[in-house]
């Protein structure tokens, strides 16, 4: 009585925990990744900066620290943000890469464009021209992380330009800046090209503009990157790639069918091969299906093509632990043991090639993980989720179902898949 007791607990958990997996699937819809919804995949190399302080040219190489890559990675999310696209992604791949992937973009090139830019604002004044015309440049007095403020907008002339303004630490340093030097050219230098260089007429203190800008969509970016900070790396694109909605969402439907094709063999075997046990498996397959969207759900995590491989590769494996165990309860029966002992020693014997069988899948899902890039990952994520919620349901919900009704009548040998001249041959 106390063991059925326990039974029935343990299946009103599972169907509690079920029902808020339905609950998350149906409040927060599961995200699709970049090739299911299509977008834009943008993988950038990130190189150190070296800028020549006598001159407005800026050299890059070198190894970034990891901390420069995640300081680049925040600034590029940042900006993501502020052009207003949803469901972003920014990752590192194994070769420390940065990987954007941009669900759902209009305008692509603008998009990787802003969040490449290093935007790296430098106030230098103008001691000279070489012999091309081309201005000599002195020492950076100031730099673009003191400003507090940049807003696109034209002059009084009509003309585009971007106004800033600094914070408290600027304005001081630029009022210092522009009473010692009246009289001389102040050169904006944005990443490495003079946009504009006045002549410094009075004391300036906390705002100041751009100039010699082509249109007022460039002048938006240009105050969008400045708002955000420079990138503490230079970004070389290593490559671009871009997925079409249609492609996307054909990739989606065939993947669905696939799912639903395999579910239905899935069952059909059980039903055939284990008759009444198989229905049992099916309880388990549904509530499994279940809990693995609802998790997918709650985590947020976008869902990929890859992904998806992953779930219905698990469909196979969810029922996989009740295939040993149905198969070792059979062979007890077969014995000529009563029920409950063929079920307990079934679940014994099972549970060891069970835990082996889905360990070494799971070492295998964490080295995919490990050293896999995003693609990859994705797929390794849902093979590991599977992995454990079969494990979940098999070991757990099943073994209560069947022993709650191990002495109902129910549970005959020909409800079990044995028959008659089978059972002929053990008496």
């Amino acid at each position: 009585m106390r063991q059925n007791r326990l039974n029935i607990a343990v299946i009103i958990i599972f169907i509690i925990i079920t029902g808020l997996a339905v609950w998350s699937i149906l409040t927060s819809p599961v995200k699709l990744g970049l090739d299911l919804k299509g977008g834009t995949q943008v993988i950038l190399k990130a190189t150190q900066l070296q800028t020549k302080e006598s001159t407005s040219e800026t050299k890059t190489g070198g190894s970034v620290s990891g901390d420069a890559i995640d300081k680049a990675m925040l600034i590029m999310l940042n900006r993501i943000d502020k052009l207003g696209i949803s469901e972003p992604l920014v990752t590192k791949d194994f070769s420390n890469n940065i990987v954007v992937q941009l669900p759902g973009v209009d305008n692509p090139d603008r998009a990787v464009e802003v969040i490449g830019k290093t935007a790296q604002l430098e106030f230098k004044i103008v001691e000279g021209f070489d012999d091309n015309g081309n201005y000599k440049l002195g020492p950076t007095l100031i730099t673009g992380d003191k400003l507090s403020n940049a807003k696109a907008g034209y002059d009084n002339n009509g003309q585009v330009i971007v106004q800033f303004s600094f914070n408290s630490e600027g304005a001081k340093q630029f009022e210092k800046v522009t009473s010692e030097n009246i009289g001389k050219q102040l050169a904006i230098v944005l990443d490495g090209e003079v946009k504009s260089a006045p002549v410094i007429r009075s004391v300036i203190s906390d705002n100041g503009v751009i100039e010699n800008i082509g249109s007022l969509e460039e002048a938006k970016d240009i105050a969008l990157v400045l708002q955000t900070g420079a990138l503490p790396v230079n970004l070389e694109i290593q490559e671009v790639r871009t997925i079409g909605p249609t492609l996307g969402q054909d990739s989606l439907q065939q993947s669905m069918i696939a799912g639903v094709i395999g579910i239905i063999l899935v069952a059909l075997f059980m039903i055939i091969v284990f008759r009444g046990l198989g229905l049992v498996s099916l309880i388990g397959l549904f509530c499994y299906i279940a809990l693995f969207w609802g998790i997918i759900s709650a985590l947020k995590t976008p869902l990929t093509l890859p992904g998806i491989a992953g779930i219905i590769l698990t469909i196979g494996i969810a029922v996989d632990a009740n295939v040993l165990i149905f198969a070792r309860i059979k062979e007890e029966m077969l014995k000529g043991k009563t029920k409950i002992a063929s079920f307990r020693e079934g679940f014994k014997n099972a549970l060891k090639a069970i835990i082996d069988s889905n360990i070494t899948t799971l070492i295998t899902a964490a080295a995919l993980y490990r050293f896999g890039t995003g693609p990859i990952r994705g797929f390794a994520v849902t093979l590991a989720i599977g992995i454990i919620i079969s494990m979940f349901t098999a070991i757990i919900l099943i073994r209560a179902i069947l022993f709650l009704a191990v002495n109902s009548r129910v549970m005959t040998p020909g409800f079990i898949g044995i028959r008659k001249s089978e059972i002929k041959k053990v008496q």
